[in-house]
C-alpha cells in the first residue's frame, strides 16, 4: 500500500500544482498554454476549469489520501483517463496538435498505465 500511497501524494501535488497558477496568474498560465483568452468570459471560465475544478479534485484526493487510498487511485484513472479520452476525441476532429497536447497525451497515457498497473497489483494481492 505503500507505492499506492506514494503515487496518490505525487498526484495531489500535481493538481494543486496545475490548479493554482490557474486561479494566481491566469492570464501567464493560460499563455503558458497556448490559449488566447479573448472572448467575454474566458477568463473566468479558464480560472473556473483550470483553476476551481483542478485545485477541487486536488483537494477531493487530499482527503482519499487519509481515508481511501485506493479510491482516490481509482479517482485518478477515471479523471486521468477522461481528459485522455477527450483529447484523442479532439485530435480526431481537428486532426492536428501542438507540443503541449502532446506532452499532456504523454503524461496521461503514463498515469492511466501506472495507476491501472497499481490498482491491478493491489487486487492482486488481496486475493
Amino acid at each position: 500500500m505503500k507505492v499506492q500511497k506514494i503515487t496518490l501524494t505525487f498526484y495531489v501535488v500535481c493538481f494543486f500544482i496545475f490548479g493554482v497558477p490557474a486561479v494566481v496568474v491566469p492570464e501567464w498560465f493560460s499563455e503558458t498554454l497556448g490559449y488566447k483568452l479573448a472572448t467575454k468570459g474566458a477568463l473566468m471560465e479558464f480560472i473556473a476549469a483550470y483553476g476551481g475544478l483542478i485545485i477541487g479534485i486536488g483537494g477531493y484526493l487530499l482527503y482519499c489520501l487519509k481515508t481511501n487510498v485506493i479510491g482516490g487511485l481509482v479517482a485518478v484513472l477515471i479523471i486521468i483517463g477522461a481528459l485522455f479520452s477527450g483529447r484523442i476525441i479532439g485530435y480526431g476532429i481537428e486532426h492536428e496538435i501542438n507540443d503541449i497536447q502532446l506532452i499532456f497525451l504523454v503524461i496521461e497515457l503514463f498515469t492511466i498505465i501506472l495507476v491501472s498497473s497499481l490498482l491491478y497489483m493491489y487486487s492482486k494481492r488481496r486475493q
